[in-house]
Protein backbone atom coordinates (compact mmCIF):
# COMPACT_ATOMS: atom_id res chain seq x y z
CA UNK A 1 0.00 0.00 0.00
CA UNK A 2 1.22 3.51 -1.02
CA UNK A 3 0.98 6.31 1.91
CA UNK A 4 -2.54 7.83 0.76
CA UNK A 5 -3.72 4.00 0.59
CA UNK A 6 -2.60 3.88 4.54
CA UNK A 7 -3.85 6.83 5.19
CA UNK A 8 -7.35 6.09 4.19
CA UNK A 9 -7.78 2.85 5.38
CA UNK A 10 -6.82 4.02 9.10
CA UNK A 11 -9.74 7.04 8.53
CA UNK A 12 -11.98 4.61 8.52
CA UNK A 13 -11.43 3.35 11.52
CA UNK A 14 -12.54 4.55 15.05
CA UNK A 15 -10.50 5.70 17.69
CA UNK A 16 -8.78 4.24 19.38
CA UNK A 17 -8.51 1.52 17.13
CA UNK A 18 -6.77 3.46 14.38
CA UNK A 19 -4.40 3.97 17.21
CA UNK A 20 -3.77 -0.16 17.70
CA UNK A 21 -4.02 -0.37 13.90
CA UNK A 22 -1.09 2.38 12.91
CA UNK A 23 1.13 1.39 16.02
CA UNK A 24 2.86 -1.80 14.49
CA UNK A 25 2.88 0.10 11.10
CA UNK A 26 5.16 2.67 12.83
CA UNK A 27 6.72 -0.18 14.55
CA UNK A 28 7.45 -1.94 11.33
CA UNK A 29 8.90 1.17 9.51
CA UNK A 30 11.28 2.18 12.45
CA UNK A 31 12.92 -1.21 11.70
CA UNK A 32 13.63 -0.83 8.10
CA UNK A 33 14.25 2.66 8.91
CA UNK A 34 12.03 3.83 6.13
CA UNK A 35 9.81 7.04 5.79
CA UNK A 36 10.46 8.99 9.17
CA UNK A 37 8.73 12.29 7.85
CA UNK A 38 5.50 9.61 6.86
CA UNK A 39 5.64 8.20 10.49
CA UNK A 40 5.54 11.72 11.85
CA UNK A 41 2.49 12.49 9.69
CA UNK A 42 0.56 9.23 11.64
CA UNK A 43 1.39 9.34 14.67
CA UNK A 44 0.17 13.17 13.89
CA UNK A 45 -2.93 12.40 13.28
CA UNK A 46 -3.73 8.59 14.08
CA UNK A 47 -2.45 8.85 17.72
CA UNK A 48 -2.85 11.85 18.78
CA UNK A 49 -5.47 13.23 16.70
CA UNK A 50 -3.53 16.49 15.28
CA UNK A 51 -5.60 17.06 12.28
CA UNK A 52 -3.94 19.20 9.31
CA UNK A 53 -6.34 21.24 6.90
CA UNK A 54 -5.59 18.40 4.20
CA UNK A 55 -7.06 16.29 6.29
CA UNK A 56 -10.23 18.06 6.92
CA UNK A 57 -11.06 18.99 3.60
CA UNK A 58 -10.76 15.46 2.52
CA UNK A 59 -13.78 15.07 4.65
CA UNK A 60 -15.10 17.73 3.44
CA UNK A 61 -14.56 20.20 5.39
CA UNK A 62 -14.12 24.07 3.95
CA UNK A 63 -10.34 24.92 4.17
CA UNK A 64 -12.15 28.20 4.78
CA UNK A 65 -14.46 27.20 7.15
CA UNK A 66 -11.91 27.27 10.71
CA UNK A 67 -8.88 29.53 11.03
CA UNK A 68 -5.07 28.31 11.77
CA UNK A 69 -5.62 28.82 15.17
CA UNK A 70 -8.20 26.42 15.87
CA UNK A 71 -6.34 23.66 14.00
CA UNK A 72 -3.05 24.40 16.30
CA UNK A 73 -5.76 24.24 19.35
CA UNK A 74 -7.47 21.08 18.88
CA UNK A 75 -6.83 18.11 21.36
CA UNK A 76 -8.73 14.72 21.88
CA UNK A 77 -11.02 14.73 24.80
CA UNK A 78 -10.32 13.15 28.56
CA UNK A 79 -11.89 9.76 26.99
CA UNK A 80 -10.23 9.93 24.19
CA UNK A 81 -6.66 10.26 26.56
CA UNK A 82 -7.27 7.94 28.83
CA UNK A 83 -8.19 5.40 25.65
CA UNK A 84 -4.76 6.29 24.16
CA UNK A 85 -3.23 5.75 27.22
CA UNK A 86 -4.64 1.97 27.88
CA UNK A 87 -3.54 1.31 24.19
CA UNK A 88 -0.33 2.46 24.89
CA UNK A 89 0.61 0.51 27.68
CA UNK A 90 -0.72 -2.95 26.45
CA UNK A 91 1.75 -1.86 22.90
CA UNK A 92 4.43 -1.29 25.11
CA UNK A 93 3.98 -3.83 27.39
CA UNK A 94 4.38 -6.55 24.69
CA UNK A 95 7.23 -8.82 24.32
CA UNK A 96 9.96 -7.51 21.40
CA UNK A 97 13.68 -5.96 21.12
CA UNK A 98 14.32 -3.02 23.46
CA UNK A 99 15.91 -0.98 20.80
CA UNK A 100 13.13 -1.06 18.67
CA UNK A 101 10.17 -0.55 21.71
CA UNK A 102 12.47 2.48 22.62
CA UNK A 103 12.82 3.92 19.04
CA UNK A 104 8.91 4.37 18.92
CA UNK A 105 8.86 6.22 22.51
CA UNK A 106 11.33 8.42 21.31
CA UNK A 107 8.91 8.64 18.00
CA UNK A 108 5.96 9.88 19.69
CA UNK A 109 7.68 11.68 22.21
CA UNK A 110 10.41 13.78 20.63
CA UNK A 111 11.98 16.52 22.50
CA UNK A 112 9.60 19.25 20.98
CA UNK A 113 6.35 18.06 22.58
CA UNK A 114 2.78 19.86 22.25
CA UNK A 115 0.88 20.27 25.38
CA UNK A 116 -1.43 17.88 24.49
CA UNK A 117 1.64 15.34 23.55
CA UNK A 118 3.42 16.61 27.07
CA UNK A 119 -0.16 16.08 29.10
CA UNK A 120 -0.66 12.29 27.98
CA UNK A 121 2.90 11.55 28.45
CA UNK A 122 2.82 12.21 31.64
CA UNK A 123 -0.30 10.71 32.67
CA UNK A 124 1.31 7.15 30.56
CA UNK A 125 3.96 7.74 32.94
CA UNK A 126 1.97 7.82 35.96
CA UNK A 127 -0.28 4.80 34.92
CA UNK A 128 2.76 2.78 34.20
CA UNK A 129 4.23 3.81 37.92
CA UNK A 130 0.99 2.65 39.37
CA UNK A 131 0.83 -0.04 37.65
CA UNK A 132 5.00 -1.32 37.59
CA UNK A 133 4.92 -1.44 33.79
CA UNK A 134 9.03 -2.37 33.64
CA UNK A 135 8.91 -2.11 29.60
CA UNK A 136 7.17 1.05 28.99
CA UNK A 137 8.82 2.65 32.56
CA UNK A 138 12.74 1.25 30.53
CA UNK A 139 11.51 3.35 27.73
CA UNK A 140 10.37 6.08 29.22
CA UNK A 141 14.26 6.54 31.05
CA UNK A 142 15.63 5.94 27.73
CA UNK A 143 13.51 9.20 26.21
CA UNK A 144 14.72 11.36 29.37
CA UNK A 145 18.26 10.65 28.82
CA UNK A 146 18.20 11.40 25.08
CA UNK A 147 16.36 14.13 25.39
CA UNK A 148 17.69 15.63 28.98
CA UNK A 149 16.65 14.66 32.23
CA UNK A 150 16.79 18.56 33.72
CA UNK A 151 15.17 19.85 29.96
CA UNK A 152 11.81 21.02 29.71
CA UNK A 153 10.55 18.08 28.51
CA UNK A 154 11.68 16.02 31.30
CA UNK A 155 11.32 17.90 34.00
CA UNK A 156 7.54 18.21 33.36
CA UNK A 157 7.17 14.71 33.32
CA UNK A 158 8.90 14.80 36.57
CA UNK A 159 6.80 17.47 38.18
CA UNK A 160 3.69 16.09 37.23
CA UNK A 161 5.07 12.75 38.87
CA UNK A 162 5.75 14.16 42.30
CA UNK A 163 1.84 16.12 42.06
CA UNK A 164 0.52 12.74 41.19
CA UNK A 165 2.24 10.64 43.88
CA UNK A 166 3.26 12.61 46.77
CA UNK A 167 2.24 16.33 46.89
CA UNK A 168 -1.81 14.87 46.26
CA UNK A 169 -1.13 11.65 47.64
CA UNK A 170 -2.26 10.88 51.58
CA UNK A 171 0.62 8.23 51.71
CA UNK A 172 3.44 7.32 49.30
CA UNK A 173 2.48 4.43 47.20
CA UNK A 174 4.20 1.12 47.46
CA UNK A 175 4.91 1.18 43.85
CA UNK A 176 6.55 4.51 43.96
CA UNK A 177 8.72 2.96 47.25
CA UNK A 178 9.31 0.06 44.49
CA UNK A 179 10.08 1.52 41.79
CA UNK A 180 14.10 0.76 41.63
CA UNK A 181 13.37 -2.64 41.40
CA UNK A 182 10.87 -2.28 38.80
CA UNK A 183 13.01 -0.16 36.87
CA UNK A 184 16.17 0.96 38.15
CA UNK A 185 17.39 3.55 35.23
CA UNK A 186 14.11 5.29 35.11
CA UNK A 187 14.40 6.03 38.53
CA UNK A 188 18.29 7.29 38.66
CA UNK A 189 17.34 9.31 35.88
CA UNK A 190 13.46 10.84 37.55
CA UNK A 191 15.97 11.69 40.68
CA UNK A 192 18.08 13.50 38.27
CA UNK A 193 15.28 15.78 36.96
CA UNK A 194 13.87 16.09 40.20
CA UNK A 195 16.84 17.18 42.08
CA UNK A 196 16.88 19.98 39.32
CA UNK A 197 13.00 20.94 40.97
CA UNK A 198 14.43 22.08 44.31
CA UNK A 199 16.74 23.59 46.77
CA UNK A 200 18.19 24.94 43.20
CA UNK A 201 18.74 28.79 43.49
CA UNK A 202 18.73 29.17 39.02
CA UNK A 203 14.75 28.79 39.91
CA UNK A 204 14.35 32.16 42.14
CA UNK A 205 14.62 30.54 45.56
CA UNK A 206 15.98 27.59 47.93
CA UNK A 207 12.57 25.65 47.94
CA UNK A 208 13.18 21.66 49.76
CA UNK A 209 11.62 19.37 48.46
CA UNK A 210 8.03 17.64 50.20
CA UNK A 211 8.86 16.00 53.02
CA UNK A 212 7.88 12.46 51.80
CA UNK A 213 9.90 12.94 48.44
CA UNK A 214 13.14 13.18 50.09
CA UNK A 215 12.13 10.15 52.48
CA UNK A 216 11.30 8.31 49.49
CA UNK A 217 14.75 9.44 47.91
CA UNK A 218 16.60 9.12 51.05
CA UNK A 219 15.10 5.09 51.44
CA UNK A 220 15.86 4.04 47.88
CA UNK A 221 20.17 5.18 47.77
CA UNK A 222 20.24 3.93 51.79
CA UNK A 223 18.80 0.86 50.69
CA UNK A 224 20.66 0.45 46.67
CA UNK A 225 23.73 2.67 46.85
CA UNK A 226 24.20 2.15 43.51
CA UNK A 227 20.82 3.39 42.33
CA UNK A 228 22.61 6.46 41.00
CA UNK A 229 24.63 5.17 38.84
CA UNK A 230 21.87 3.34 37.24
CA UNK A 231 21.61 6.01 34.63
CA UNK A 232 24.38 4.87 32.70
CA UNK A 233 23.87 1.68 32.02
CA UNK A 234 24.04 1.36 28.12
CA UNK A 235 20.81 2.40 26.22
CA UNK A 236 19.34 0.10 23.87
CA UNK A 237 18.76 2.53 20.76
CA UNK A 238 18.25 1.41 16.87
CA UNK A 239 21.30 1.44 15.12
CA UNK A 240 23.26 4.42 13.97
CA UNK A 241 21.67 6.02 17.19
CA UNK A 242 24.32 8.15 19.68
CA UNK A 243 22.77 8.12 23.41
CA UNK A 244 23.47 11.53 24.89
CA UNK A 245 25.85 12.24 27.75
CA UNK A 246 24.71 10.83 31.05
CA UNK A 247 23.98 12.69 34.32
CA UNK A 248 23.50 11.34 36.92
CA UNK A 249 21.33 12.68 40.41
CA UNK A 250 25.11 12.73 42.18
CA UNK A 251 25.35 16.31 42.08
CA UNK A 252 21.46 17.26 42.31
CA UNK A 253 21.31 15.36 45.16
CA UNK A 254 24.70 16.82 46.98
CA UNK A 255 23.15 19.98 46.75
CA UNK A 256 20.09 19.19 48.44
CA UNK A 257 21.87 17.68 51.32
CA UNK A 258 24.70 20.41 51.16
CA UNK A 259 21.80 23.64 51.12
CA UNK A 260 19.56 22.06 53.09
CA UNK A 261 20.31 23.63 56.49
CA UNK A 262 19.89 26.79 55.08
CA UNK A 263 15.98 26.05 54.63
CA UNK A 264 14.97 23.00 57.26
CA UNK A 265 16.41 21.00 59.85
CA UNK A 266 15.03 17.40 59.16
CA UNK A 267 17.66 14.90 59.79
CA UNK A 268 16.51 12.65 56.95
CA UNK A 269 18.92 15.50 55.07
CA UNK A 270 21.89 13.88 57.45
CA UNK A 271 20.78 10.60 56.53
CA UNK A 272 20.71 11.25 52.56
CA UNK A 273 24.40 12.79 52.97
CA UNK A 274 25.21 9.94 54.13
CA UNK A 275 24.08 7.48 51.53
CA UNK A 276 25.03 9.85 48.85
CA UNK A 277 28.99 9.50 50.39
CA UNK A 278 28.39 5.87 50.76
CA UNK A 279 27.59 5.75 46.80
CA UNK A 280 30.64 7.72 45.68
CA UNK A 281 32.61 5.67 48.16
CA UNK A 282 31.35 2.17 46.26
CA UNK A 283 32.44 3.38 43.07
CA UNK A 284 33.99 0.82 41.35
CA UNK A 285 36.12 2.54 38.05
CA UNK A 286 36.95 0.69 34.80
CA UNK A 287 37.99 4.18 33.40
CA UNK A 288 37.81 7.63 33.40
CA UNK A 289 35.44 9.04 36.25
CA UNK A 290 31.79 9.64 35.00
CA UNK A 291 29.99 9.87 38.17
CA UNK A 292 30.35 13.20 39.11
CA UNK A 293 30.93 16.44 37.11
CA UNK A 294 33.08 19.28 38.53
CA UNK A 295 31.23 22.21 37.76
CA UNK A 296 27.61 20.68 38.97
CA UNK A 297 30.01 20.78 42.44
CA UNK A 298 31.33 24.12 41.94
CA UNK A 299 27.63 25.17 41.02
CA UNK A 300 26.95 25.11 44.78
CA UNK A 301 29.26 27.22 45.91
CA UNK A 302 26.74 30.45 44.54
CA UNK A 303 24.21 30.13 47.16
CA UNK A 304 27.01 29.47 50.12
CA UNK A 305 28.48 32.84 49.55
CA UNK A 306 25.08 34.38 48.77
CA UNK A 307 24.16 33.30 51.89
CA UNK A 308 27.56 34.41 53.89
CA UNK A 309 27.28 37.77 52.44
CA UNK A 310 23.53 38.48 54.23
CA UNK A 311 24.69 36.76 57.42
CA UNK A 312 27.58 39.78 56.93
CA UNK A 313 24.89 42.29 56.46
CA UNK A 314 23.08 41.08 59.27
CA UNK A 315 26.40 41.62 61.47
CA UNK A 316 27.05 37.87 62.08
CA UNK A 317 29.86 36.11 61.07
CA UNK A 318 29.70 33.05 58.86
CA UNK A 319 31.61 31.41 61.13
CA UNK A 320 29.66 31.37 64.28
CA UNK A 321 26.43 30.41 62.28
CA UNK A 322 25.75 26.77 62.91
CA UNK A 323 23.37 26.32 59.85
CA UNK A 324 26.30 27.65 57.54
CA UNK A 325 28.78 25.54 59.54
CA UNK A 326 27.25 22.38 58.47
CA UNK A 327 26.40 23.59 55.02
CA UNK A 328 30.30 24.32 54.44
CA UNK A 329 30.95 20.73 56.53
CA UNK A 330 28.75 18.46 54.05
CA UNK A 331 30.54 20.25 51.29
CA UNK A 332 33.82 19.69 52.13
CA UNK A 333 33.16 15.99 52.83
CA UNK A 334 31.54 15.61 49.52
CA UNK A 335 33.95 17.19 47.95
CA UNK A 336 37.18 14.85 49.26
CA UNK A 337 35.26 11.74 49.23
CA UNK A 338 34.52 12.04 45.58
CA UNK A 339 38.12 13.52 44.78
CA UNK A 340 39.94 10.54 46.97
CA UNK A 341 37.39 8.30 45.50
CA UNK A 342 38.23 9.26 41.86
CA UNK A 343 34.60 9.80 41.07
CA UNK A 344 34.68 13.90 40.04
CA UNK A 345 35.36 14.33 35.79
CA UNK A 346 35.61 17.71 34.50
CA UNK A 347 37.85 21.29 35.51
CA UNK A 348 38.75 20.57 39.08
CA UNK A 349 41.29 23.12 39.37
CA UNK A 350 38.68 25.25 38.52
CA UNK A 351 36.25 23.60 41.52
CA UNK A 352 38.90 23.93 43.94
CA UNK A 353 39.02 27.76 42.65
CA UNK A 354 35.03 28.31 43.43
CA UNK A 355 35.80 26.52 46.92
CA UNK A 356 38.75 29.28 47.58
CA UNK A 357 36.40 31.49 47.30
CA UNK A 358 34.02 30.66 50.25
CA UNK A 359 34.72 32.07 53.95
CA UNK A 360 37.24 30.68 55.42
CA UNK A 361 36.65 26.85 56.88
CA UNK A 362 38.79 24.88 58.56
CA UNK A 363 37.88 21.61 57.16
CA UNK A 364 37.41 23.26 53.89
CA UNK A 365 41.17 24.69 53.80
CA UNK A 366 42.17 21.07 54.49
CA UNK A 367 40.62 19.45 51.45
CA UNK A 368 41.42 22.92 49.50
CA UNK A 369 45.42 22.36 50.24
CA UNK A 370 44.61 18.30 49.82
CA UNK A 371 43.82 18.41 45.91
CA UNK A 372 45.09 21.99 44.91
CA UNK A 373 47.51 20.18 42.62
CA UNK A 374 44.70 17.59 40.66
Amino acid sequence: MNQTDIKHSLRKLEFPLCVKEVLPRIESMIINRSKPNFIMQLISEFVFLERSKDVDVRRGQSQSSQSPQQYNNMHMNKIQEFQLILVLIEFFSQPGPDATRNAVFLSLFGTNLTPQRSKTLSKLISTAVSGSVAPLLSSAGTWMQQVGCTTTPSLEMAQSLVSDFIIFSRKTPEQLKQLPLVAPHFAANLMTAVADLYLNDQRGSLVAPPDALLDVFCEWISENPSLCLASQQALALPSGAIAMPVVTPLAGLIRWSVLSPLVSNRITYSNLHLALLQTLLEIVHTGPPTALNAQHLAAIVGPLKQQAARLVAENIKPSEDSNYQKCMERLSQAVQVGLSANCVFGNIPQLICALESLPSHNLMKIVITANKNR
